[in-house]
């Protein structure tokens, strides 16, 4: 296994032509309950639901044909018989008081491929380069606290291949723009506590150039309080040689799942970094509600939120509304 083929993927995915995408004519289907609904709608939700699809298949099918391909030159063996692509694309319109409005743009894209190795995988995507590398959890990144990337610097495409050592750990070796390379190693475990408790936890050590050596501890604990609704309590700190403390979130809410894959969250959350004289950076409150807009691979995301920041001792402690609206596509 070669770090190469990573590259290879990704070059490929950025250039290849939207006319590839016929190699993998099954991908993408539409149901024939959902044919039948945009043949009955007609019009203006018929034409949204065929762009859909559109865009769905332009995603799958490029990303589908060149891993298939790439794979071909390791081996015989069928890809369709244990390869797998998975991507997810994710836009999102942020709203900040005192900054306006950005849009963002997220997207990753995982694959294994049986030739190159029956354990390893793939992957390659576009997000913020430093939650990238330190492995920060998915709720307390940027966009999901509805703070704006300060610059377009601060996103980064990023490609490289992973190895499953076993089910609960794996190691990474990729390299983002610039052609910085950097190292992970994963580690997940799960407890049940009670039969409506359980604890997960997940340990990553990292090495980048610029970002040191350094390790991502997260915890979370997720209370059943009834079929529907849950209690979780969400907590990440990270340390590295390139930083004096440790910074630091966390937070606690309510989770309630709904009919039709609908769902919502309230919490409280907060985060700062240890040996700083302003150890708590920000504080606030966010709501978040999402629910399939097509089928079950189009997701619709709303958020809004209420913030404290404080980003010096010499300053009083700000406050702000947020919000945000996401589409999330999976492929």
């Amino acid at each position: 296994m070669h770090l190469f083929v990573a590259l290879l993927i990704a070059f490929g995915l950025l250039f290849l032509p939207p006319a590839l995408t016929a190699n993998d004519p099954d991908a993408t289907e539409a149901s024939p309950a959902a044919t039948a609904v945009a043949d009955e709608a007609g019009g203006e939700e018929s034409a949204a639901e065929a762009a859909l699809t559109g865009t769905r298949k332009i995603l799958h099918g490029s990303a589908h044909w060149l891993v298939m391909n790439v794979d071909s030159w390791f081996g015989d063996k069928p890809f369709e018989d244990a390869g797998r692509v998975e991507g997810l694309l994710r836009v999102r319109g942020l709203y900040q008081e005192d900054e306006g409005f950005r849009t963002d743009l997220r997207y990753r894209l995982q694959v294994r491929m049986p030739n190159v190795s029956e354990r390893g995988y793939a992957f390659l995507g576009r997000d913020n380069e430093q939650e990238t590398i330190q492995d920060e959890p998915e709720a307390f990144r940027r966009a999901q606290r509805l703070r704006q990337d300060t610059r377009d610097e601060d996103q980064t495409f990023f490609a490289g291949l992973g190895y499953l050592l076993r089910d609960n750990l794996d190691l990474r070796l990729g390299v983002r723009s610039g052609i910085r390379p950097y190292a992970q190693a994963r580690y997940r475990k799960g407890w049940w506590l009670t039969d409506a408790a359980n604890v997960e936890f997940r340990q990553t050590v990292f090495l980048a150039v610029r970002d040191g050596l350094g390790t991502t501890t997260s915890i979370d604990y997720a209370q059943a309080l009834n079929t529907r609704t849950a209690l979780r309590w969400r907590n990440t700190a990270t340390i590295s040689t390139e930083t004096e403390g440790a910074a630091w979130a966390t937070s606690v809410g309510l989770f309630q799942a709904l009919r039709g894959q609908r769902e919502w969250s309230l919490e409280a959350l907060a985060n700062g970094a240890t040996g700083e004289q302003v150890g708590v950076r920000e504080y606030g409150v966010r709501g978040i509600w999402s629910q399939p807009l097509y089928e079950d691979w189009v997701i619709g995301e709303v958020i809004l939120g209420h913030f404290w920041p404080r980003d010096d001792v010499d300053l009083e402690r700000q406050q702000y509304w947020a919000g945000g609206l996401g589409l999330i596509t999976h492929f």
